[in-house]
């Protein structure tokens, strides 16, 4: 990939911090700085990830709201029969983790 020099400022403790790394890396500024770079534009890109399946989760609930018949779910019609339901589901779970690993 072809490099073009950019100019930046940076405060001048910063830049002390940059180059006390670098010397202890055994590297240049140049390097520092793009692997900085990299790592941020890496982050930024996971996070819009992050935003675009939270967004499409958010949909799926706003379009799936109000589905929920009490009708097709007699066996949950109580707190407690949610709470079971739950620990239900957590100890088949755990059985099916506990035979994988074996």
């Amino acid at each position: 990939m072809k490099s073009v020099a950019a100019h930046i400022t940076i405060p001048e403790a910063l830049l002390k911090e940059m180059d006390e790394q670098a010397q202890r890396e055994h590297r240049n500024r140049s390097e520092i700085l793009r692997e900085a770079i990299r790592l941020y534009l890496e982050e930024q890109r996971r996070k819009n990830i992050e935003e675009q399946r939270m967004k499409r989760l958010l949909q799926g609930l706003e379009e799936s709201a109000g589905s929920w018949k009490d009708e097709a779910h007699p066996e949950l019609r109580e707190h407690s029969d949610a709470a079971q339901l739950r620990k239900d589901l957590w100890k088949q779970d755990q059985k099916g983790i506990a035979h994988h690993s074996q």
